[in-house]
C-alpha cells in the first residue's frame, strides 16, 4: 500500500524533456548536421529530410526546410511534429549546441494569441540520466557522489513523470526541474548510471521524491517547508537530517548580497500583490529581515520583514526568495544580483540592506557539496543517501 501517493515504477519509463519554448511568429529552431538524414513525421505522413533542418511555426502553419535542394514541408499548424534520426541530433541555438538521442517533438502551444511551440525530447530515463549528472556535478567529483546523485535524480524524474501525466512534458532541462545537457561523453556519469541502473529511493511501499540542491548551508530543510505541503513531501525520509552538514567547501555556504532597502521593499510589495498577500503588498522601505520560525534542525523556515513605517509581514523563506528576486510588474529595475536562497537576513544601514545568506537552493534532500565531502571522506553512496534521506530504502525498480 502506498500512503503518500507515489507508486514505485516497475519498468523503465520514458521521460519528456522540454528543451525550448519557442515564442512568437517566424522564430525558427535549427536541428541536425550537414547531410544528416532525419525523418520528419506527423499523423501518418513521414518524410526523410537532409539536415540541417529549420523548423518555423507561423499562423499559416509549420514550415520545415531541409538543406539546399530539399523541398520544404508544410504540416498543419495545430499538428505535433516528430523529428528522429539514427544519429544524435544537434540543437543549434545561441544558448545551446547540444546533442540529443531521443525523438524530438514540436508541440503547438497557444499562448496569448502567438504561435508558440515547445521542443520536447522523448527519451528513456537511463539514457537521460548521464546528461543530468554531467550538468549537475563537477566532472572531477568522486564516483560515490555521482552514484548517490544518480539515484536521487532517477527518483526525482520518476516522481515528475507521475505528477505531470496530463501535461505534454514532464521536466524542463534547467533548475526548475534538474539540469540536463543531452547526450554527453562523460565516463564517471555513464559508470554511475550503469552501476545503479533501476535503483530508486523508497519508503513504506512508495517512491521517495529525490529532491536535491547545490548547498544546504549547513542545516537541512524539510520538504514540506522547502518544497510545499503535499502528502508526497510529508514523509520521514524528507524531514531532513539532524546535525550540521559537511558542505562548508561550497563558495555559497555563506554569502552577502547588498540591496537598496527601498528597492527591496518595492520588490517584495510587488510580489505580495502578485500572490495576493496583503501584509507583504503593503511594505515600503525595508528596515530589517529576521528569523521568525525555525525547523527542528535550526534552519529558518519563516522570516519577519519590518519596514520603516512599522508594518510587518511574516512569510516563508521560499516566499522571501521569490519575492526578493521578483522581476514582474511593479518590481522596479531588475535586481543587481539574485539571492541564492531564502535563508537570509539583514538590517537597514544608511538605506542599504546587506542580506547575509546561507546555501544555494532549497536545502531539501541531498546536498551536492555535502555529498561530495562525504564521498571524499570515504563514505559509499549508500551511506550518503542514508544521511540525506533518513529511513529510505533502495528499491530495484527495473
Amino acid at each position: 500500500m502506498v500512503h503518500h501517493g507515489l507508486a514505485l515504477p516497475d519498468s523503465e519509463p520514458e521521460v519528456r524533456v522540454r528543451l525550448e519554448r519557442v515564442d512568437g511568429r517566424d522564430r525558427s529552431v535549427r536541428l541536425g548536421n550537414e547531410n544528416q538524414v532525419m525523418t520528419v513525421s506527423w499523423g501518418r505522413v513521414a518524410h526523410d529530410v537532409t539536415g540541417p533542418v529549420e523548423v518555423i511555426r507561423s499562423s499559416d502553419g509549420w514550415t520545415i526546410h531541409g538543406s539546399t535542394g530539399t523541398k520544404a514541408l508544410s504540416p498543419p499548424v495545430n499538428e505535433a511534429i516528430e523529428i528522429s534520426s539514427s544519429q544524435p541530433i544537434i540543437l543549434h541555438s545561441e544558448e545551446k549546441n547540444r546533442r540529443y538521442t531521443g525523438v524530438l517533438r514540436c508541440v503547438p502551444v497557444e499562448s496569448r494569441g502567438e504561435t508558440s511551440w515547445d521542443l520536447i525530447e522523448h527519451i528513456n530515463v537511463e539514457s537521460y540520466l548521464p546528461g543530468v549528472l554531467a550538468a549537475e556535478l563537477y566532472a572531477d567529483w568522486n564516483p560515490a557522489c555521482f552514484e548517490a546523485q544518480c539515484i536521487a535524480a532517477r527518483s526525482f524524474v520518476c516522481m515528475e513523470i507521475q505528477q505531470n501525466s496530463r501535461r505534454h512534458y514532464d521536466v524542463v532541462d534547467g533548475p526548475a526541474s534538474q539540469a540536463y545537457h543531452g547526450d554527453v561523453d562523460h565516463r564517471t556519469a555513464a559508470e554511475a548510471v550503469a552501476s545503479t541502473t533501476g535503483m530508486v529511493l523508497s519508503w513504506d511501499g512508495g517512491l521517495v521524491p529525490g529532491y536535491f540542491s547545490s548547498c544546504c548551508g549547513g542545516l537541512a530543510a524539510t520538504a514540506v517547508d522547502g518544497i510545499g505541503p503535499s502528502p508526497i513531501n510529508d514523509i520521514p525520509p524528507l524531514q531532513g537530517h539532524d546535525g550540521e552538514d559537511a558542505c562548508r567547501s561550497s563558495p555559497l555556504f555563506t554569502w552577502t548580497i547588498d540591496r537598496s532597502a527601498r528597492g527591496l521593499g518595492r520588490r517584495l510589495a510587488a510580489y505580495g500583490r502578485r500572490i495576493s498577500d496583503d501584509d507583504l503588498s503593503r511594505l515600503t522601505t525595508v528596515d530589517r529581515v529576521e528569523t521568525a520560525e525555525s525547523n527542528r534542525h535550526g534552519r529558518p523556515t519563516r522570516l519577519r520583514i519590518h519596514d520603516r513605517k512599522g508594518r510587518t509581514a511574516t512569510i516563508s523563506c521560499e516566499t522571501f526568495f521569490l519575492g526578493a528576486n521578483y522581476e514582474g510588474r511593479g518590481s522596479g529595475s531588475d535586481p543587481s544580483k539574485l539571492l541564492w536562497s531564502g535563508w537570509s537576513g539583514g538590517t537597514n544601514v544608511r538605506g542599504r540592506v546587506a542580506l547575509d545568506g546561507h546555501g544555494f537552493g532549497h536545502g531539501v534532500g541531498l546536498c551536492q557539496y555535502g555529498a561530495q565531502a562525504m564521498a571524499k571522506e570515504g563514505h559509499s553512496w549508500k551511506e550518503i543517501l542514508a544521511w540525506y534521506y533518513p529511513g529510505a530504502a533502495i528499491h530495484d525498480a527495473w
